[in-house]
């Protein structure tokens, strides 16, 4: 089974992945995480500020981060990849995205200790940095593919989870698939 999981900054798609790999049995995959890691290596300790000043000028980075994922899904099965682009890298994938309005999202942001490379140290920095980053992906995307990451017709299954714990939205999401895979 593949699955990959979309959607904005602070909607618990990090979360979610990890309870479907436990649950279901499979591996993991983050292009967040590569983005973060190709962050650091560019000199940047804010990865909104690496998206917004220099991945928008420097498309290749984008494509690199995308072919990465293209590759994987071709070569790997039993996997949960949480990727912006996912889906249409790896259309065989069940397309999962996950929304959240951008004040929840900020807050959750800004409260995550885990997260060590966004500067945002108040609300109001968290919600401007969550803005700017989701339209300069949005931007990019739609430049390089042609692709609307904001089109819910690219997914099988959206969830606002601005008002949901992160049990209710495995719950929903694990329900979702388990219905999917038995019909």
């Amino acid at each position: 089974m593949k699955i990959t999981l979309a959607g904005s900054p602070g909607s618990g798609k990090s979360t979610l992945r990890k309870m479907l790999a436990e649950h279901f049995g499979l591996k993991t995959k983050g292009t967040g995480d590569f983005m973060r890691e190709l962050s650091g290596k560019y000199g940047y300790s804010d990865i909104t500020q690496f998206i917004v000043e220099y991945v928008s000028e420097h498309p290749e980075v984008d494509l690199q981060v995308d072919e990465e994922q293209r590759i994987y899904g071709k070569e790997n099965d039993d996997f949960v990849l949480d990727a912006h682009l996912g889906f249409h890298f790896v259309p065989d994938s069940i397309r999962i995205c996950l929304r959240c309005d951008s004040e929840e999202s900020a807050r959750r942001i800004l409260d995550d200790t885990k997260r060590t490379n966004e500067d945002a140290k108040t609300f109001s920095e968290s919600l401007e940095a969550g803005r700017k980053r989701r339209e300069a992906m949005r931007k990019s995307y739609l430049s390089l593919y042609q692709v609307d990451i904001d089109d819910n017709s690219n997914f099988d299954f959206v969830l606002d989870t601005s008002r949901l714990s992160s049990a209710e939205v495995f719950e929903k999401v694990s329900s979702f698939i388990d219905q999917r895979n038995s019909g």
